[in-house]
């Protein structure tokens, strides 16, 4: 089997996530009067991220907690909501030639897997419309319909993609050098390098010249 595996930030999508996760919850009509707080605990963190007193890995991690500690109580019908209404106001903003891969690798028959370390509630309703065979996401904790305390997240960033995708495949036999890969960032090199078609899409400083260097192919706008 070949398998096409697909990035969500400045991929498919083609801004970063969570700007518009902290701008949707600023200005949304039942929830916006959480975001003052949101905001509170966001900050310390985000201060020694710039200071370089805490990696930048350990700083998205944090912030993804502390988002989703803003909902907490909710039931999943209602989270699912909210990002249905995300959903309609990112569909403008899908790379275009991405998607046309995507639905190319659908067509031929390819395993299509989007790893992101976006929420995977969040994956399951932006990219709803579109021929994934699965969405390995940032799995937000639900019990009995609710989402639960938030602790602490798996996060899935740099290695932890490879885990993800490795327990999505087990058992079954891949043809990884005619296989396909798409990501923005040096931190999916990981991913990128797992196939024999990887393709830098919009990418960072770092991913581009390291794209160059190993003649790979690069999608910009």
């Amino acid at each position: 089997m070949k398998v096409a595996l697909f990035d969500f930030d400045r991929t498919i999508y083609k801004h970063e996530t969570f700007t518009l996760l902290m701008r949707f919850l600023q200005r949304h009509e039942q929830y916006g009067n959480r975001y003052k707080k949101f905001m509170r605990r966001l900050m310390p963190v985000y201060f020694l991220y710039k200071v370089k007193m805490t990696p930048e890995k350990t700083m998205r991690k944090k912030a993804m907690e502390i988002y989703l500690k803003t909902f907490e109580g909710l039931s999943e019908l209602e989270l699912r909501a909210y990002f249905q209404e995300m959903a309609r106001e990112m569909a403008d903003d899908f790379n275009q030639e991405v998607i046309n891969r995507l639905n190319w690798h659908h067509q031929q028959g390819h395993r299509v897997l989007v790893i992101s370390g976006a929420f995977d509630v969040m994956l399951d309703e932006v990219l709803k419309e579109l021929p994934i065979d699965e969405k390995l996401g940032t799995q937000v904790p639900f019990e009995n319909g609710k989402l639960v305390k938030v602790r602490e997240l798996s996060h899935v960033h740099e290695r932890q993609k490879l885990v993800r995708i490795e327990e999505s495949l087990e058992g079954v036999e891949v043809n990884w050098e005619e296989s396909y890969a798409y990501g923005d960032s040096i931190y999916d090199v990981d991913v990128l390098d797992l196939v024999g078609h990887p393709v830098a899409v919009q990418p960072d400083v770092e991913l581009k010249r390291y794209a160059k260097e190993q003649g790979w192919e690069i999608i910009e706008e």
